[in-house]
């Protein structure tokens, strides 16, 4: 008989194939032989209570636009999410005592972020808007418009902080976005202060009488933000993002939570295929 053979002790023949599949079964079952590697597992932080981004529903689940389009994103680079929720300056704590790997919300790219994080392309436009009551007829174009005017700002912001900066107390300051718009919505105040995304997504659930004017300011540079020292990590999420914004899938979150596509800038609720 021609070919390689092993005589055994019964006396069975063994041929090449038999016997090469029969050495592999018994490197498997030995360990010997690695098993295909598991999905990489990212430890991303959320920013909580940070709706429509990343908030807990009442029965405990993690939700919003950001958590959607980051599992989307890892999914796609055949990783897996290991969500993180906090307070933003909690985040920034455990990303410096190295218990995170990201940022899955995109922050504004200040210099205090940048020392902390690498900047990930971003995949959603947000600029700040005057929001105003359906029947206001008024522009709002900058702050000096404002003098003599009731403006309503998140508490405890950026925002608040130049807005009394330079109005003083006409400011008035709230504790949440929907709570100073439903007091716009009464016309207790004349404008609201606040991010693109977080109006359009507030003015569509609650069904407030009020429209969003023209963009108060350029739309911010932001992004998701890998903690400093996986470039990485960066790099590759970088190159996916415009891969995953041309997607169906990305189009259907973008349109689930916002009503459109928020990777291409709005201006005044018209989206730049529109005009």
């Amino acid at each position: 008989m021609g070919g390689f053979m092993i005589e055994l002790q019964r006396g069975q023949i063994l041929t090449r194939r038999i016997w090469l599949k029969s050495s592999v079964s018994l490197l498997f079952a030995s360990g010997m032989v690695a098993r295909a590697a598991e999905p990489a597992v990212l430890r991303v932080g959320f920013i909580a209570n940070y709706v429509p981004f990343s908030f807990l529903k009442n029965d405990g689940r993690l939700a919003g636009f950001d958590v959607d389009t980051v599992e989307a994103l890892l999914a796609s680079l055949g990783m897996q999410m290991q969500a993180v929720t906090a307070r933003y300056g909690r985040l920034r704590e455990l990303a410096k005592a190295g218990q995170i790997d990201m940022v899955g919300n995109q922050l504004l790219m200040l210099a205090e972020n940048r020392s902390l994080f690498e900047f990930v392309r971003p995949y959603a436009f947000n600029s700040l808007v005057c929001v105003q009551h359906e029947d206001d007829e008024r522009d709002f174009l900058s702050l000096d418009d404002f003098v003599g005017r009731r403006l309503g700002v998140l508490r405890n912001s950026g925002m608040e902080a130049q807005a009394r900066g330079a109005l003083g107390p006409s400011v008035v300051g709230y504790d949440h976005t929907d709570q100073a718009l439903a007091a716009l919505g009464k016309k207790q105040i004349d404008a609201v202060l606040e991010e693109s995304l977080i109006v359009e997504y507030l003015l569509e659930r609650d069904g407030l009488p009020l429209k969003v004017g023209a963009p108060f300011t350029a739309p911010q540079k932001q992004g998701l933000a890998v903690v400093r020292g996986n470039p990485l990590l960066s790099k590759k999420l970088s190159e996916s993002i415009p891969t995953l914004t041309r997607s169906p899938e990305f189009r259907q979150i973008s349109s689930r939570w916002f009503g459109y596509d928020v990777s291409k800038p709005r201006v005044s609720h018209v989206t730049a295929d529109e005009l």
